[in-house]
């Protein structure tokens, strides 16, 4: 297959995944036909492969961005980063789990600082 049909595919794939999550973002998982006694849990474990499969992508593509010294590849982990933390933050803070904001802020923190540095340090060409 010709790689642009390849990406837009991919693409294609990606904005249903961003438009799936603002739908339950907004409105809850709740919308799906699932039974009231499981929500809880299938959210819990949901949002536990959510985790597992984000922090995969982060370790390996954080990696591979650490090892080419590629600050195209930092930035756009570090825009996903933003992008994931902010959200979340807004409808911890909205919801008044307070105690969320404050773990979004210091992922944020953690995970920002390394890719910051390289970035800038690419850039005055270090």
């Amino acid at each position: 297959m010709d790689i642009k049909l390849l990406m837009l595919w991919f693409s294609v794939v990606s904005a249903i995944l961003v438009l799936a999550g603002v739908v339950f973002a907004f409105f809850g998982l709740d919308i799906l036909p699932v039974s009231k006694n499981v929500l809880l849990q299938w959210e819990s474990a949901i949002y536990g492969a959510i985790m597992i499969g984000w922090g995969t992508t982060l370790f390996l593509a954080g990696r591979l961005a650490f090892r080419r010294n590629d600050a195209e590849l930092m930035k756009i982990l570090l825009f996903g980063l933003i992008v994931w933390l902010v959200v979340e933050a807004i409808f911890s803070f909205y919801l008044g789990v307070f105690f969320n904001v404050g773990v979004d802020l210091a992922v944020l923190a953690l995970f920002s600082f390394p890719l910051m540095k390289a970035i800038r340090e690419q850039g005055q060409g270090k």
